[in-house]
């Protein structure tokens, strides 16, 4: 059955910007159209993409009635996300990223919560990140609670994952959707709006594989969006009768990390979870970039030996 022709309308509409994800979004998309709860429409907007992203979509447009294809010069996110929400007809609106992986159950989970939570307008969940050849290296897991979550977000820490969210397209259109004037840091001044005509939650399991490369966006938003951030972290205090100064952005305080120390900052993530042909993955590589430093071998041996590493530590410390 067409649900986007039907009378009535779906129960979730999927919101999918892309732009330049060939080799990665029709894994997204094979997520979405194999998920458990199957009443949605799966609104995806090409941003101008150069690479053949575009063909990858109309292929599943074509295969798939639930599939529409939007086209438009490229105008970045937030243009896109609001006119997909503009586009959108279901009661809740789900977000996935181009890069990244919905669970099969995702979707059945969070539509019984927010059937079951009405005052709940934004619903995320925990994510097991992945590297950008899709293997596993962690799970984030972020406060479940609606007081914790706003309280990460006013520090500029951020509270929830945005390709892991559903939200009630009410409340999304109340708020007026993603705001312009910060750019790479919109999710977070929509979830603050949010916060206060009602409450978030996520759940513990990781519904979205989250994929961690420098491409994508988080990362961006980490090198050049402290400015957005903290003019808009500024408006939510202000708004909630609040002091806010620079230093209360937690994340415009990190430093940017470079190639090879993040990627040693996954592979010892790994490690510790127990992602162990993940962390040898990375390690190998990091002692061909630099043979020299101690760091990489180290982290090489953990990866082979992780119980004497972990017993080593526990008796320095």
């Amino acid at each position: 059955m067409n649900e986007s022709n039907s009378p009535s309308p779906p129960k979730i509409s999927v919101l999918l910007p892309v732009f330049n994800a060939k080799k990665t979004v029709g894994e997204t998309i094979d997520s979405i159209l194999g998920q458990t709860e199957a009443n949605f429409e799966f609104l995806i907007l090409d941003d101008g993409s150069t690479d053949g992203s575009c063909d990858v979509a109309l292929q599943a447009a074509q295969n798939d009635s639930r599939v529409q294809l939007i086209r438009q010069s490229n105008a970045g996110m937030a243009v896109s996300l609001n006119r997909l929400i503009d586009q959108s007809r279901g009661q809740y609106l789900a977000r996935i990223d181009a890069d990244d992986v919905a669970e099969p159950t995702r979707f059945a989970t969070q539509v019984a919560y927010l059937d079951a939570h009405p005052d709940c307008v934004l619903v995320g969940s925990a994510v097991l990140n992945i590297d950008g050849e899709g293997d596993p290296y962690g799970v984030t897991i972020l406060p479940a609670d609606h007081d914790a979550i706003e309280t990460r977000l006013l520090s500029g820490a951020g509270g929830v994952m945005h390709p892991s969210t559903m939200l009630r397209r009410e409340a999304v259109i109340q708020t007026g959707g993603f705001a312009l004037n910060y750019p790479v840091a919109e999710d977070q001044d929509l979830w603050l709006r949010l916060a206060r005509i009602g409450r978030l939650a996520n759940l513990p399991e990781p519904l979205t594989r989250y994929r961690v490369h420098p491409q994508n966006m988080s990362f961006v938003r980490q090198t050049d969006g402290a400015d957005a951030l903290d003019r808009l972290l500024a408006k939510a205090h202000a708004d909630r009768g609040l002091p806010y100064t620079p230093s209360t952005n937690q994340a415009s305080a990190e430093t940017v990390c470079s190639a090879w120390d993040r990627q040693r900052t996954w592979a010892w993530t790994a490690v510790q979870e127990g992602y162990l042909l993940t962390a040898r993955k990375h390690a190998r590589r990091l002692t061909r970039q630099r043979p020299l430093d101690a760091r990489a071998w180290k982290l090489l041996a953990a990866s082979h030996f992780p119980r004497l590493f972990a017993l080593l530590r526990s008796k320095s410390s």
